[in-house]
């Protein structure tokens, strides 16, 4: 068996919602064209399709729970609408550096659009300030939000009510190499 192209096309079916629908429309087709020989595209072919799909629910589960560790506050705050969000912003096999990568796609998403509550992508952006931040070396980093990020992040922690209104705030970011990191909120 050729094993590259065998765990290429089984990753791409995996973590490709499209690819593998196209794979079990023609699989055989599908495994010829990814350079199977014919006995390997009929292997291929007799995979069971709800045990695909279930590992690739698992799959997607995982990338959800990283994600979740990467943007705690923002899915405390959408709970249960964390993960279904994050499926639409990762249509797609996983990229470099996954978990970070997952919540940027998904921090891009809540700042593009209408949100409720509407001070959501505000919250994944400031998230996002801190996951930039802790690479290594000197680092510079402002972004301006429209709601005040640190009183809605305080109340998502202690577990009150959270009760904002739009108020400006830029947050600023910087370290220099070696150093610590500063942060503030003006």
């Amino acid at each position: 068996m050729a094993l590259k192209e065998t765990q290429a096309l089984l990753a791409r079916i995996f973590t490709d919602a499209e690819a593998r629908r196209e794979f079990f429309e023609e699989p055989r087709r599908v495994a010829r064209a990814r350079g199977l020989s014919e006995a390997e595209a009929e292997a291929m072919a007799a995979l069971d399709r709800r045990e695909v799909e279930a590992f690739a629910r698992s799959l997607l589960g995982k990338r959800a729970l990283d994600a979740r560790k990467t943007l705690p506050l923002t899915a405390k705050a959408l709970g249960k609408e964390f993960d279904r969000l994050l499926f639409e912003a990762i249509d797609g096999p996983p990229q470099p550096q996954r978990h970070r990568a997952d919540a940027a796609a998904l921090t891009r998403l809540l700042a593009s659009r209408p949100m409720d509550p509407p001070w959501i992508g505000d919250l994944a952006r400031y998230e996002m300030g801190f996951v930039a931040a802790a690479r290594l070396g000197a680092f510079f980093l402002m972004r301006r939000f429209a709601y005040p990020i640190d009183e809605i992040a305080r109340q998502l922690l202690t577990g009150a009510r959270i009760d904002v209104s739009s108020r400006r705030r830029v947050g600023l970011w910087l370290r220099a190499p070696r150093g610590r990191l500063f942060f503030r909120l003006f």
